[in-house]
């Protein structure tokens, strides 16, 4: 008869963990790619995606600062997994942006990138 060499607490340990590294990576993904195909005149509506836990953030700044995005979706890698994970963008005109308003992102930012979000996924297995 054969045996466990790991105790069953310790493996199911170690898969929740990696369950929460797949999920967390595939989630900043997903935020990433929105941020990147956000159209950009002046920066400011790529500057001011906010990523936040169980509450969305519609909060804005008047910032062009391309890092400013770049931190705020690296909190995807950060935050709880099990609940919910939001990207907003405050500015007045992101729901336009979204659906057509500007030539570089003809097809919006979030429908196209969430499309992906299974690759998002198969990559964070890998």
């Amino acid at each position: 008869m054969s045996s466990w060499s790991v105790p069953l607490d310790r493996l199911a340990q170690r898969a929740q963990a990696q369950f929460e590294d797949v999920a967390r990576k595939a989630t900043y993904d997903l935020f990433r790619t929105v941020v990147l195909k956000s159209p950009v005149d002046t920066g400011r509506f790529r500057s001011n995606w906010n990523v936040t836990a169980s509450v969305p953030s519609f909060t804005y700044t008047e910032s062009t600062n391309a890092s400013r995005a770049d931190s705020e979706t690296l909190k995807a890698l950060t935050l709880p997994v099990g609940g919910v994970v939001y990207l907003s963008n405050g500015l007045p005109y992101a729901n336009r942006l979204e659906y057509g308003y500007s030539n570089q992102a003809p097809a919006g930012m979030i429908r196209t990138s969430v499309a992906d979000f299974n690759r998002f996924v198969d990559r964070a297995l890998a």
